[in-house]
This record gives structure tokens, C-alpha cells and sequence, in this order.
């Protein structure tokens, strides 16, 4: 993947644009106008924008959303289509939270010998999930658009031998088993793909710095960082048991059954260090319950596996009906990063491996000496979105940049003190947009797909394109059911979002490289904000293109675009109504892209950016 590169100090040729404003706005005192300035430089801050800074989470239960149909083993045609026509050029899965206990080998080969799998949370209660949408599935959809896939594994109950093998798997080809013992590549060839897949970016685990994804990990975050780079063991204490993918309580209750069958949640389990509880009662653990009597209140355990095997009635007792079974034990030992990466690399040495545990700590621990080769960011702004559509827009504006600038900067600032040089790592984002903060809300009606949400998503991505970020993964790219906050909404009515629209206009920078610009006088919003937001970028041939979002909600910009030259330029703009606006099944262009062209006169171009809106200027060299 391509490394970010850093600002670049030099002389700079300068574009101007001019840009007037209502009487209400102005700064100057009886003037009734102020002018705004945009400067324009020649001098890159990055490198070319890559096609995969267009992505999209993707998550494996349910048919990938319901945009499977396994009956003709293929994605659903609407979906494709939105999926092309957007320019989707990344797909991360199998997702993020749901997939941190995804189990790869119970995903492949012909669906009647699938298993079933247990969710990581957030999507399902901790129920028995399904393997329909495997990694081949996944492969078939990516190769239907034409995009790339990147690879979130299991960090939490994989074994590294397990996470080499997905490696070979994906990546081998046929007859060179880089692992030894079984030929993986011959297996992938065997379910219908005989060529490699060649996925490039693989990333060990999701926000497992995280409370609702701390798993067999330590509560204190500095010894869970520990256990997430070195490995470890950590004890569990009364533990609800299971069975076979299935966290739920329900699981740990005794049917009466006589032999029945639990597993710890998280094996292996250190030997010897097991207390099993039936009902809050200690029982006892055997070598062979084939010696108990039919009275003994004990069980079996496998320590590797984690399975717990209680009696019949005529050896070992029965477990009543309905009691809870619950169990304190060390979990582990564990790998950690360092281990799968060196199992991982063996593999493939060309693929890059990225650490999920995005903080500048996990910088520290690793130093100068442990290798990895990225660091996955989750940019999210956290608006308060309790009150009118109008309040929180005015309040969620200000939060993209100080994402940007709290997460990336600080990130690659401590990178540059520990890995300075060419080869340092560098920077994902393997997901990005907007989460409610927490104990507010109800947003308004559809906001997550708003007119305002999506200029916060576009204004992310705008900070990402400008950091150099070699991908960008939006989240999410569907749901099971309607919903306006997905890229493509949810099934079955998949819909053409103002998000994706947006992601449209910016995959047309493609290609072209970030410029500095300057933006002097910009117009005050109607927050704690400036209206303007710009992002400027040159092709190799010198034409120039404008991302251009005016974040203000009621007012309108009016610009003399200094773009000097002769011919036309064209101008999108995205815009619903409001800020509330929403695209839905019923009303899908409720915010829809519109296309003109302006002459250039004299040295610029005149034009009015409305409130709340995306512009893609394109103007080629004069």
C-alpha cells in the first residue's frame, strides 16, 4: 500500500478564489460584503488519491445483509449495480465488531458442511449465527464491482496457525503451501477459485481497546494493550458456559439431559486452573467420568478446546434442570500481534499487516524493534444529536476536523518518533462516519442519512484524502433491514444514498494529487464553524478539481472562482431541501446530484454554492 507523504514545504503558485456573502454575514462593519480567498497552490501535500479510499464495511451474517442470494449463488443485481455505479473500490471484511470471533474454516467449501458461527456484538444476541456469506462469497460480489477486498481476522479466539492458513487460503497459489501440512490453495481451487485472490491489507482485530469487545482481554486497558501485542493469559470469572456458538444465558441452563455438553467461551483453558459451578455449587473435575458414581457432582473438561462433559445418572450426576452453570478459569495462553504477524508473514511477506489498537500507546509499546506494518483508525465524530435538526447540525459541524486532527496527527506523529524514514507504517482507515454520542438523542427522523450527516462524511474523507490515507472505509456498506444509515440502505430495498452520491463525486479526484490551499476570510457558519470547506487537488494533465462543501445550513456562498483559461468548467452539486433531507425507497432523490457547466470569463468562474452542500468544480488546464 501506498505510504503517506508528508507536507512538502516549497514556493507555491497561487489560484485565487473570491467569494462574497449576504449582508448577515458579513465581517466589515456597513460593507455588506466580505471576501473570501482561496489560494491554490502547484505543491502536492500527498500522494495521488487511490481508488480504495472509495470503501465500504461489509459484514458476513444473514447473507451479507441480504445482499446474497444463495439460491443462485450470487449478489443481488441492485446491489452491484449501486456498487458500481458509486465506485466502490475496497471491501473490508467480514466486517468489524461482529467478525472479531469469526471463524474462517466454518465459512468455505459447499454450504451443507458450513458450521455456524458466534457474533462479536453489536449485530445478533450472542445467538448461533450462519456461514452463507463466506470469504469466496465475499470474493464474488468484490470481482462483480471490480474492487479489492481488505481482511479484518479473528485476533481473539484464532490460532495463529489458523490465521496463516487464511493467509494461504486467500493468497497462496495452488501447490506451494507456504505453511506445510494441509495445501490450502488446493482447497480454495477445490470450492471453484483456482487463482489467488491477492488481498493486500489484513488487519488483526476491531477496537479491541473497547469495553464491549474486551473478550478473554484484562478490564485495565494498559494490560489489555499488553495481551493484544505479546499475547497472555487472563482469568475469567463466573462466566456464563455455552455450546456450540451460542453465548446466549439460555446456553448455560441445564436441559436435565443426561451427558450433556458446555464450552468455556474463550479456550484454551490453563490446566488445572477451572472452578465449574452447577447452580452456584462447586463441582468437582475428573480425569474420566467412566469411574464416577451415579450421586458424584463432577464433569470432565478438555483444556484445549474448553468443552465441559457432565455425567448420565450412572456415572456422574445430571445437572438439574434449569440450573445455571458458570465457570472461573485462565484463559490461555494467547498470541499476540507480534506472534500472528511473524505466522502471517511466512505466509505472504508481501502483504501488510495492520494493528487495530489505534493509539499512540500501542506506538510506544511496539518501538523501534516489533514489526507491523499499519495502524487501522476509526474516525468518528460524536454529535450530540438530542434537539431540532438545527441544533445538531450547528453542533456536529465543528467535529470532522478535530477528528481528523486528534486521531491522524497525533498517530503519525508518534510514528515518525519511533519509525521515521521511507518504510515507517502508516495509517488506514478502516472505518469512518458518525456515531451518536452517547445518552443523547432520538436524532431526527432518518438523520443518519441526512444532508447534514453526509457533509460530516465528506468532510472525513476530505481530511483523510488531504493526510495522504492510502484507503477509507466507510461505514457500513448495508443492513438486513431499511434503514437510512447505511451506504446502501438495508434490504431488500437497497437505496442510492446521499453518502454514496457523495463518495461519487469524490472517487472523480482519483487519480489526481492534493494541493495546498489557503482559505482567507472564510464566512462564519451558523456554529462554531467556518462555512467554506475546501479540498483542492491537480491531475498529471493540470486540470484542477474542487471539493467545495459549504457547511452552513441557510446561507449561500456566492464565489468568483479564479480559474484562469478559456472553455467551459462543470459543476456538481449535491443537495436535498434541508438538512434533514433523506433518500428512501419512495423518495430516492430527495437529495440528487445536479450537473451544469460555466464559461470561464476573464480569469474565473462565477458561481453560487448553496447552503448545505457538495460541489465538485472540474476545470480543465487552461
Amino acid at each position: 500500500m501506498r505510504r503517506s507523504i508528508p507536507y512538502v514545504a516549497a514556493s507555491i503558485t497561487l489560484l485565487t478564489l473570491a467569494a462574497t456573502q449576504t449582508p448577515a454575514q458579513a465581517s466589515g462593519a456597513g460593507s455588506g460584503r466580505a471576501e473570501t480567498v482561496i489560494e491554490v497552490s502547484d505543491t502536492p501535500i500527498a500522494g495521488e488519491v487511490p481508488r480504495e479510499i472509495i470503501g465500504a464495511n461489509h459484514r458476513w451474517p444473514d447473507k451479507g445483509f441480504g445482499m446474497w442470494d444463495d439460491a443462485t449463488g450470487e449478489p443481488v443485481p441492485r446491489m452491484v449495480d449501486l456498487a458500481k455505479q458509486t465506485g466502490v473500490g475496497l471491501i473490508r471484511y467480514p466486517g468489524g465488531t461482529v467478525a472479531n470471533l469469526f471463524d474462517w474454516k466454518k465459512s468455505i467449501g459447499p454450504q451443507a458442511g458450513r458450521g455456524c458461527q458466534v457474533g462479536g456484538g453489536f449485530v445478533g444476541g450472542a445467538e448461533p449465527m450462519d456461514s452463507v456469506y463466506g470469504p469466496d462469497e465475499n470474493e464474488r460480489f468484490v470481482d462483480r464491482i471490480g474492487a479489492e477486498t481488505m481482511i479484518m481476522t479473528n485476533a481473539t479466539t484464532q490460532t495463529v496457525a489458523d490465521a496463516a492458513d487464511f493467509v494461504e487460503y486467500l493468497n497462496a497459489p495452488v501447490g506451494s503451501n507456504p505453511n506445510g501440512g494441509k495445501d490450502w490453495a488446493k482447497v480454495r481451487a477445490a470450492n471453484g477459485h483456482a487463482e489467488p485472490y491477492g488481498i493486500k491489507v489484513w488487519e488483526l482485530g476491531n477496537e479491541l481497546y473497547l469495553g464491549n469487545q474486551r473478550y478473554w482481554r484484562a478490564e485495565n486497558l494498559d494490560t489489555r494493550l499488553r495481551q493484544y501485542v505479546l499475547g497472555g493469559t487472563q482469568r475469567q470469572l463466573a462466566q456464563p458456559v455455552g455450546k456450540a456458538c451460542d453465548h446466549r444465558d439460555s446456553a448455560s441452563v441445564s436441559s436435565g439431559a443426561a451427558g450433556q455438553r458446555f464450552q468455556v467461551w474463550y479456550p484454551p483453558v490453563v490446566p488445572g486452573s477451572q472452578k465449574v459451578r452447577v447452580g452456584g455449587a462447586d463441582w468437582r473435575a475428573v480425569a474420566d467420568l467412566g469411574k464416577a458414581g451415579p450421586g458424584d457432582a463432577v464433569y470432565s473438561i478438555n483444556a484445549k478446546t474448553g468443552e465441559i462433559r457432565f455425567g448420565d445418572g450412572k456415572h456422574g450426576r445430571i445437572p438439574a434442570k434449569g440450573q445455571k452453570i458458570t465457570a472461573d478459569y485462565g484463559s490461555g495462553p494467547h498470541p499476540g500481534f507480534v506472534d500472528y504477524y511473524k505466522a502471517m508473514k511466512k505466509a505472504d511477506p508481501s502483504i501488510d499487516i495492520c494493528s487495530a489498537w489505534e493509539t499512540t500507546k500501542f506506538v510506544e509499546l511496539m518501538g523501534a524493534d516489533k514489526p507491523y506494518d499499519c495502524v487501522g483508525v476509526h474516525l468518528y465524530a460524536r454529535p450530540d444529536v438530542t434537539g431540532a435538526p438545527e441544533q445538531v447540525h450547528d453542533g456536529q459541524m465543528p467535529l470532522a476536523e478535530k477528528v481528523v486532527r486528534d486521531e491522524l496527527d497525533e498517530l503519525t506523529a508518534a510514528i515518525d518518533r519511533f519509525r521515521p524514514g521511507q518504510d515507517r507504517p502508516y495509517l488506514e482507515v478502516s472505518e469512518y462516519g458518525q456515531i451518536k454520542k452517547p445518552d443523547s438523542g432520538p436524532a431526527p427522523q432518518g438523520w443518519a442519512g441526512s444532508v447534514s450527516t453526509t457533509l460530516i462524511h465528506a468532510d472525513l474523507l476530505a481530511g483523510m484524502i488531504e493526510h495522504g490515507t492510502p484507503l477509507g472505509i466507510s461505514s457500513n456498506l448495508n443492513a438486513g433491514s431499511t434503514t437510512p444509515g447505511e451506504l446502501f440502505g438495508g434490504a431488500p430495498d437497497f437505496v442510492d444514498t446521499a453518502r454514496a452520491r457523495m463518495l461519487k463525486l469524490a472517487g472523480e479526484l482519483v487519480g489526481t494529487r492534493p494541493v495546498r490551499n489557503e482559505v482567507v476570510n472564510n464566512p462564519a457558519g451558523d456554529g462554531d464553524f467556518k462555512a467554506l470547506r475546501v479540498l483542492t487537488t491537480r491531475g498529471s494533465d493540470g486540470a484542477v478539481r474542487l471539493l467545495v462543501l459549504n457547511r452552513d445550513r441557510d446561507t449561500p456562498v456566492t464565489a468568483n472562482v479564479a480559474l484562469p483559461g478559456s472553455g467551459e468548467v462543470e459543476v456538481h452539486t449535491l443537495n436535498g431541501a434541508g438538512i434533514a433531507s433523506f433518500n428512501t425507497k419512495d423518495d430516492p432523490d430527495a437529495v440528487k446530484t445536479t450537473t451544469t457547466t460555466a464559461p470561464r470569463t476573464g480569469t474565473g468562474v462565477e458561481h453560487t454554492f448553496p447552503a448545505h452542500s457538495i460541489t465538485l468544480i472540474e476545470a480543465p488546464a487552461p
